[in-house]
Formats: structure tokens, C-alpha cells, sequence
């Protein structure tokens, strides 16, 4: 990262090079200098930034290094045959918890040969990882920020409505959806791509204001402030099996019930392990069906 922005001249011209958001590059050039203890460029306002000596020196060992590591994994993928089966992966953080490994076991049976890195990640950061080339393909959910992406829809996962089983809603065999703006809520963070999908969902099944009063990040944080009483939550049928089975959820039946959120699978253009990855996606369409 420290090479692009010398190479382009800037911090904001580096971050759109990158396509990640500029916060997030000067953050890596600050914690770059905390690590070196010294600084890099000499900063003045409506000025250009000046690279130091310091700079200077790094630059050179970046450019070094990065050409190096170039060189050397196309040595390793030239005389090691198995490092075509290595796949690195980011996906979205519910998927990767509680759909993917069911779908990783057997297939990791049937492909010994097979490598894989996981990344659990919130939507964005997924994105962001398969945008910079991180990765090798990505697991999220089809949102407008994905389209930006070619990739396939592979499928879809339910959206359930939950409440604990002391809700005034609990016991109601049957609701219609548009009575829930009367209730509270717990959602995913306001400015998340995730709260924005499901949020869009509602509106557009019915459901065209609610009240969130608790956001929380985590969807297991979500579904144990649920379990506690705090509101209704809209979310993922594969995060509240558990809680449902073990009679700590109630599921709301509404009318009409919201849609499930379509997955979908990116693959990065000209990756050595497309071989395994083609392999992999009947597996997940199959894990999303079940």
C-alpha cells in the first residue's frame, strides 16, 4: 500500500487506485510509522506531501520485496503442483459461521489435495478484501455494493423474524407484516451494507417503517439480545436454528414473509485455482438448498 501511494502520488489518488476507502489507507501509512518509529512524508497543508530519506529507503526495500515475492510464487506454482489447490476465500460472517463449514467437511473429504483460507468477514470488509485482490473469490450476499463485481447468484438464504418466547407476539399462530412497525426491533450497525439489505427487504414486502432500537454488529449478539427480551430482530434462518431448536426463539410467522437474500459467489479473473473453485461452487449451491 505504501508503494502505491508514492507510485500515485498521494494518499487519495493511491486509495482510488486501490478502490478502498482513503481513512482506511492513511490508517496502514500511520500504523507503518508507529512500526518503522519514524516518519515517512513530511505533511503540510494544500501542499503535496514530500517523501523523507526515511521514505525513500522504504520505498526501495517495498519495491525489492514486492518483486521478490512475485518471482517466488511463480516458482512455487511452476514446481509445486499443489499449490494450485490452495483457495483463499472471503465470506460474508454468518455464511462463513454457520453455512460454510457444513458445506466445507465434505468436500475437503472428497479433495484431500485441497487448501483453503478462510476469511469471516462483515460485507464490506469481504468486498474490499476480493476488490484489493486478497483473495481469490468471495461468499457475500447479493447487495448493491456487489454489483460492481461479475459473479453468479447461487442461491439464497432465509430471513426469519424471531422474538423470545415472552413476546406479545409469541404466541400468535399468524401476523401481518405491515402490524410490526408497532414493535421494537434489534437490527445489524445503521451504516452496514447488511442492515441496508434487510432494512430494503422489509420496506419492500410490507413493512415500510420499524423501530430499531438497539444496532449491534454481531449476529449472535443480535439473536442473545433477542433471547433477552430487547425486541424483534429480522436476520439469517441459519443463525437462529440453534435458538429456535432449543425453544429460546419464536419464530413469527408473517403475511406475507419476507424474501430470502440472495448469495453470490465472485471469482477473481485468471486465479491458477479456478480448477478447485469450479469444484467448490456445486457444493455451496447444494449447502444453501439444505
Amino acid at each position: 500500500m505504501f508503494r502505491v501511494v508514492v507510485d500515485c502520488g498521494g494518499v487519495n489518488a493511491a486509495a482510488d487506485h486501490l478502490g478502498i476507502a482513503q481513512p482506511s489507507v492513511t490508517a496502514h501509512l500511520r500504523a507503518l510509522e508507529r512500526q518503522l518509529g519514524s516518519t515517512l512524508f513530511l505533511r503540510s497543508r494544500g501542499r503535496r506531501n514530500v517523501i523523507t530519506p526515511t521514505g525513500q529507503a522504504l520505498y526501495q526495500y517495498a519495491c525489492d520485496a514486492l518483486s521478490k515475492s512475485a518471482e517466488l510464487q511463480i516458482a512455487v506454482k511452476r514446481f509445486d503442483a499443489t499449490a494450485t489447490q490452495t483457495v483463499s476465500m472471503a465470506v460474508q460472517r454468518a455464511l462463513a459461521n454457520y453455512m460454510l463449514p457444513r458445506v466445507l467437511a465434505p468436500f475437503m473429504r472428497s479433495h484431500p489435495a485441497a487448501n483453503i483460507r478462510v476469511h469471516s468477514e462483515t460485507q464490506e470488509a469481504a468486498l474490499d478484501l476480493f476488490r484489493a485482490g486478497a483473495v481469490d473469490t468471495a461468499i457475500v450476499f447479493a447487495t448493491p455494493e456487489a454489483r460492481e463485481f461479475e459473479g453468479a447468484i447461487i442461491g439464497s438464504e432465509p430471513l426469519r423474524i424471531v422474538a423470545s418466547p415472552s413476546h406479545p407476539l409469541a404466541k400468535r399462530k399468524r401476523v401481518a407484516l405491515a402490524e410490526l412497525e408497532h414493535f421494537d426491533f434489534v437490527g445489524a450497525l445503521r451504516d452496514s451494507q447488511f442492515y441496508a439489505l434487510v432494512d430494503a427487504t422489509l420496506k419492500a414486502s410490507g413493512l415500510p417503517k420499524y423501530r430499531v432500537i438497539l444496532h449491534m454488529q454481531d449476529s449472535v449478539a443480535i439473536t442473545n439480545a433477542v433471547i433477552h427480551g430487547i425486541g424483534l430482530a429480522c436476520t439469517l434462518s441459519c443463525v437462529l436454528q440453534q435458538g429456535i431448536a432449543e425453544g429460546k426463539l419464536v419464530v413469527i410467522e408473517t403475511d406475507p414473509p419476507p424474501p430470502p437474500l440472495q448469495v453470490k459467489v465472485l471469482v477473481r479473473a485468471g486465479v491458477s485455482c479456478r480448477e478447485i473453485i469450479d469444484a467448490f461452487i456445486p457444493s455451496l449451491i447444494e449447502g444453501l438448498r439444505s
